[in-house]
C-alpha cells in the first residue's frame, strides 16, 4: 500500500511555510543579547517545520508519514520556545511574536489531527 500525499495540497504545510516566511522577516529586526545566533536558531526551527511535512509526504508508508510529522511537531515546538526567549529579549518586537506564537500553536494543533488521521493508503 502506498500513502498519497501531496504537501502542497495541505494547509498545514502551507500555513508552516508562511510562518517560515514570517519568521526570517523577524529575524532580521531582532535585537538583545545573542540576536544573530538566536535569529538563526528561529529561522533553522521554522524551516525545518515545513521541510519535514513536505518530507513526510514524500514517504510510502503512513508509519513513515506520521514519524516525520512528529519531527515536524517537534521543530514547531522549537519555533516556540525560541519566539519565547524573543520575546522576553526584545520586547520591541512582542506584537509580531505573539502573532506567530499564535500561527505556531495552530500548526501544532493541525499535525496533531494529521498524525491522528493520517491520509488513506492507496
Amino acid at each position: 500500500m502506498v500513502l498519497r500525499a501531496y504537501a502542497r495540497r495541505l494547509q498545514v504545510h502551507e500555513l508552516a511555510v508562511e510562518i517560515s516566511v514570517q519568521a526570517a522577516r523577524l529575524s532580521r529586526h531582532l535585537s538583545g543579547p545573542g540576536a544573530a545566533s538566536r535569529a538563526d536558531q528561529l529561522v533553522r526551527a521554522a524551516l525545518s517545520v515545513s521541510s519535514n511535512i513536505a518530507e513526510a509526504c514524500g514517504r510510502g508508508t503512513v508509519t513513515e508519514f506520521r514519524r516525520f510529522l512528529l519531527y515536524a511537531r517537534g521543530s514547531a515546538q522549537e519555533t516556540l520556545t525560541q519566539l519565547r526567549v524573543a520575546a522576553a529579549l526584545d520586547p520591541t518586537n512582542a506584537q509580531a511574536i505573539r502573532v506567530l506564537e499564535n500561527r505556531v500553536a495552530l500548526v501544532l494543533k493541525m499535525l496533531g489531527r494529521l498524525i491522528a488521521h493520517p491520509p488513506p493508503d492507496k
